[in-house]
């Protein structure tokens, strides 16, 4: 998108003066122009596949699209201004709400005022405007989405001094409630229905490891992308070849684009799933390679037409010469029916140039188009194939600072189709719609294409179709996240949202289940172990850790970190093993296995500067010893969890004598006092009471 200039009020301007200003500084715009600017009544753009209107249009009651009587003069002027403005700033998808709202000013301001004037803003056409959006969309979750839109609107007016007495105004609807969360009938149902059983995610699996045809290994692959961390598809459009990463402590990531609003992220791959992304990587890359080859070519050749395989053309053959209908259509990869009518025709006749050759291939539009001027040349074909297959973003690939070739998920035209072969000179990247394709049956179609689900023979357990969205896998991981106690940042990070607050959308847990977990809750009669109090996601306290001190402890890796961040930062740098603050509990889900990593890799480190230290290598004798010291107590950690003689929830810490505070060490030397009087100490009680219940 071309570069704006923000316009600029005057205050000590006239209100109409500054209206006239910011008008004459938009239609200096360029964003729609090209469709006839301010002299017409209807703009599009176009994201993606699909495409978005702008009809500056009163209300239709009927939202009769034939209906469409223009906005009342002088606002349809200001109209077109300020949405030409705002798109020009930042082009949205959801421009529906700013125009909603556009055409509730215009109708309070004939209501109030007369006539459709945009300088007579003020608080009695903000309450119309308020009125008529209670009347036009009664209990509606779009009237929160619109308040938003009135708030920047209003802010607007006031801010470039177009309205600048217009009081200030707050949206006076309330967010929606997550659906996932409403109890209502619709939606419970809706609830069952959205987050997919565990039957229908291990189907996609099952597709995943039995794919054979290219077909089958191009989706089950892009399915298994969506299955390693909740996703949204449109974000695998943004995919790179090169999107694999490689952690310093050897864990996979993928470098991945978050979609509304959350930017360039890595998503981390569990190891469970570590080979099968690999995989997956693989087969697309393998899949896609002779297109993007195609794509290349065509950037660095503009001009010249891609020679493939089918062309059958002299290496040496003028761009600018003419084609027969033979070489034509072997370079544009007709249907092998066609070439021998062709091939046969030309043995009998020898003149492939005639309308009888030409008319064996059709008289598609698009034939007509390249045939007006004579025969086509290879030249004019390589210009064809920019213009069909290239996108406005050309050669850019959306979101990314990749070429178009660079694309994880490129193809070629009709790469998968059942009768045709691909177009070997063409390169296009599946919509969202073509992953869903794959997923649910197609309805309304006379001949609708099978679902991977439909070519493998999986049903569900009832023996009916499997039907998925791409975007239910992601709600499937989501739910199964909060199931299992992530917590919400943790949530939102691993999902790719902006906003905490979006993940109860995604949480379709049944409401007995979680009934149950509250139920548990409520039904304890003394405070639960540190164990317990983990199994139910609350908190683990202080004094669930067996310390005499207010507070809340944080989880690692390995265990509890105890540290009192409010005196000090941690000076340990990740050595949580010999961190006298760091407790480990026995039972604690994953935490021995990761113990049992750290041993294995720092005994290998521990080995290594062994040998080192007996080749005489410089200060390898130092790490001999750091690395003996810590070894030993994971080790003795790692022996205790194992043990039989320890019960579950026991609270394992390393001796405080192995890692004596730098405050100790300094008050032991002076010969001063280092534990407290005993008989001194305030009871926690007392504390509480002194900060009040809240506060403590």
């Amino acid at each position: 998108m071309a570069e704006i200039t923000f316009f600029k009020s005057r205050p000590e301007l006239a209100s109409s003066q500054n209206l006239t200003d910011f008008i004459s500084h938009c239609r200096g715009l360029t964003l729609y122009e090209d469709q006839g600017g301010f002299s017409v009544n209807k703009w599009m753009f176009s994201a993606g596949r699909r495409a978005y209107a702008m009809s500056f249009s009163k209300y239709n009651e009927k939202n009769d699209p034939y209906k469409t009587d223009p906005l009342d003069e002088p606002f349809l002027t200001f109209a077109k201004a300020r949405v030409r403005y705002t798109q020009s700033v930042r082009q949205v998808k959801s421009i529906a709400n700013q125009m909603i709202v556009l055409r509730l000013m215009h109708d309070a301001l004939i209501d109030i005022h007369g006539e459709a004037d945009v300088l007579k803003t003020d608080g009695l056409v903000q309450e119309k405007v308020q009125e008529l959006t209670n009347i036009r969309y009664p209990k509606s979750d779009l009237r929160y989405r619109l308040g938003q839109q009135m708030e920047l609107l209003y802010a607007f007016l006031y801010e470039k001094t177009i309205a600048p007495t217009i009081p200030q105004w707050v949206n006076p609807w309330p967010r929606g409630k997550a659906k996932a969360e409403r109890t209502d009938k619709e939606s419970r149902d809706w609830q069952q229905e959205r987050c997919p059983s565990l039957h229908q995610m291990t189907a996609i699996a099952d597709c995943f490891s039995r794919a054979e045809t290219n077909e089958d290994k191009y989706w089950s692959s892009v399915l298994t992308l969506l299955m390693f961390a909740p996703s949204r598809a449109g974000e695998l459009l943004s995919l790179v070849v090169d999107c694999l990463h490689i952690s310093e402590s050897g864990h996979l990531g993928i470098r991945w684009y978050g979609e509304k609003g959350f930017g360039d992220t890595i998503k981390w791959v569990p190891e469970v799933m570590k080979d099968a992304v690999i995989e997956a990587h693989r087969r697309l890359v393998e899949i896609g390679a002779p297109a993007r080859a195609a794509a290349k070519f065509a950037h660095d050749n503009p001009g010249i037409f891609y020679r493939h395989e089918g062309c059958i053309t002299p290496p040496d053959f003028p761009e600018n010469r003419t084609l027969n209908a033979l070489e034509f259509a072997c370079a544009m990869n007709f249907a092998p029916s066609k070439l021998k009518l062709l091939e046969s025709l030309g043995a009998r006749t020898n003149d492939l140039n005639s309308c009888t050759a030409w008319s064996l291939l059709g008289l598609g539009k698009w034939i007509k188009k390249l045939r007006v001027h004579g025969n086509p040349t290879y030249q004019q074909l390589a210009q064809y194939t920019l213009s069909e297959y290239s996108s406005k973003d050309w050669p850019s690939l959306p979101d990314t600072d990749g070429a178009i070739w660079d694309s994880l998920l490129l193809v070629r035209d009709r790469e998968f189709h059942n009768d045709f072969k691909p177009l070997d000179f063409s390169w296009v990247i599946p919509s969202v719609n073509q992953i869903n394709w794959q997923l649910a049956p197609r309805t309304g179609l006379k001949n609708p294409g099978k679902t991977i689900f439909q070519r493998f023979g999986i049903v569900n357990e009832d023996s009916s179709d499997i039907e998925l969205t791409s975007h239910e896998p992601r709600v499937w991981l989501s739910t199964n996240a909060e199931r299992g106690g992530m917590d919400s940042w943790q949530l939102a990070k691993w999902a790719g949202r902006a906003r905490i607050e979006d993940n109860p959308h995604y949480d379709l847990r049944p409401a007995e289940e979680r009934e149950a977990q509250a139920r548990d809750i409520m039904l304890l009669t003394e405070m639960p172990s540190a164990l317990e109090a983990l199994k139910l996601n609350l908190p683990v306290s202080y004094q669930n850790l067996g310390l005499n001190r207010i507070g809340i402890a944080d989880v690692t890796e390995y265990g509890m970190c105890t540290h009192d961040y409010a005196m000090s930062p941690c000076i340990k740098g990740g050595e949580c093993m010999t961190c006298k603050d760091h407790v480990c509990i026995k039972g604690m889900p994953k935490t021995l296995e990761r113990i049992k990593q750290l041993e294995e890799r720092v005994a290998s480190q521990f080995e290594k500067a062994k040998v080192d230290g007996a080749d005489g290598t410089f200060g390898a004798d130092r790490w001999v010893t750091h690395l003996g010291w810590k070894l030993v107590h994971i080790k003795a950690q790692r022996t205790r969890l194992e043990s039989d003689d320890t019960p579950d929830g026991a609270i394992l810490c390393i001796p405080p004598e192995h890692d004596p505070s730098p405050i100790k060490r300094a008050l032991e030397q002076g010969n001063y006092r280092v534990s407290p009087n005993e008989n001194g100490l305030v009871d926690i009680s007392t504390v509480v009471a002194l900060l009040e219940e809240n506060d403590a």
